[in-house]
């Protein structure tokens, strides 16, 4: 099986059930929610874990900033035990957008932010009692007890001392709109992380977002580029595109977008950007391309279905079967 995960999003928490039930159905091993916009990640997984049988659950990603550890931790423990141990907690920083620009968190600190909260949740799920300084000024705060069976964590990362960081301390690492040379430099991140804390590579598993149109360039480009475009202005993901060979495009695309030309920085997007950080072509193509990047050193493939052209929904469940 090429994708093993799929994201499980929708506009209602009904629509988000019914994607996680065909992706139990078809025999998707994990469904991943993203936390952005309504629904919330917690509420959908309480649902779907009440839905499914055998789908393992995670986040990809709930935002550190906007939790703190002990009611995350509580959360996770409440979600484990309501799934029967099928919960995998996926952390990430987001972006200072959301953050700040939409939430009114102050962003900052990114990696000693996410160490002390990924390590703080962790303990207090495999029950310690935690007193902590720093990030986080917490007084002797536990659980009732060790959840079983362990939650695993994962963080999202992107740029190098994150992925470093993922290494270090984490059950597995998120990648998001993966080209190959990014994954090759990616993994030797992971890799040098993993040296510094004394782990083994099977110690990780390394998962990666695949937004995937089985179809025509005509049909699924735009909805890709159009996401694609959401990203330019994030600090992290031009730092990351840039050290991928996308440097001229960055400046391009931001650069029109912050002098107010939205239109025109929609169509900077080139195609040859779209296609490298997307896959689109037939299902057989999808599948080799994706298969290309499990053999450099993805374990995880999950599935993010493209919306098309016109914005059907049903393409979602469509597309879900198609690559299957």
């Amino acid at each position: 099986m090429v994708f093993s995960g799929v994201c499980i999003q929708g506009a209602t928490v009904a629509r988000c059930v019914q994607v996680a039930q065909e992706a139990e159905r078809l025999g998707y091993e994990t469904g991943w929610v993203p936390e952005v916009q309504a629904p919330d990640a917690v509420t959908i997984m309480a649902a779907t874990a009440l839905a499914t049988s055998k789908l393992r659950i995670g986040t990809g990603i709930i935002p550190i900033y906007l939790r703190d550890p002990l009611l995350t931790a509580m959360t996770f423990a409440s979600l484990q035990d309501l799934s029967g141990g099928r919960m995998i907690a996926g952390f990430g920083t987001s972006t200072p957008a959301i953050v700040t620009g939409w939430h009114g968190v102050p962003f900052e600190r990114p990696i000693a932010k996410t160490r002390a909260f990924a390590g703080i949740v962790k303990r207090l799920l495999a029950g310690e009692r935690v007193k902590s300084e720093g990030e986080y000024t917490i007084r002797g705060a536990s659980l009732r007890g060790p959840v079983a069976p362990p939650v695993p964590i994962y963080l999202g990362a992107l740029n190098e001392r994150m992925l470093e960081l993922a290494g270090e301390v984490a059950d597995g690492v998120i990648l998001n709109f993966p080209t190959l040379g990014y994954v090759e430099w990616a993994l030797a991140a992971v890799q040098r992380g993993l040296k510094r804390a004394g782990r083994e590579r099977a110690s990780i598993d390394v998962a990666a977002n695949f937004r995937t149109g089985p179809g025509s360039f005509d049909e699924f480009g735009p909805s890709l580029r159009r996401e694609l475009l959401s990203y330019f202005t994030a600090p992290v993901y031009q730092k990351v595109w840039r050290a991928d060979g996308w440097g001229a495009e960055v400046d391009a695309v931001s650069g029109l977008w912050d002098s107010g030309d939205r239109a025109g920085a929609l169509a900077a997007v080139p195609d040859a950007f779209v296609d490298a950080h997307g896959i689109i072509g037939t299902s057989a193509e999808c599948r080799a391309r994706v298969q290309r990047f499990l053999h450099a050193g993805i374990d995880h493939a999950v599935l993010f279905p493209l919306a098309d052209a016109a914005g059907t929904s049903e393409r979602y469940f469509e597309t879900m079967r198609a690559v299957r």
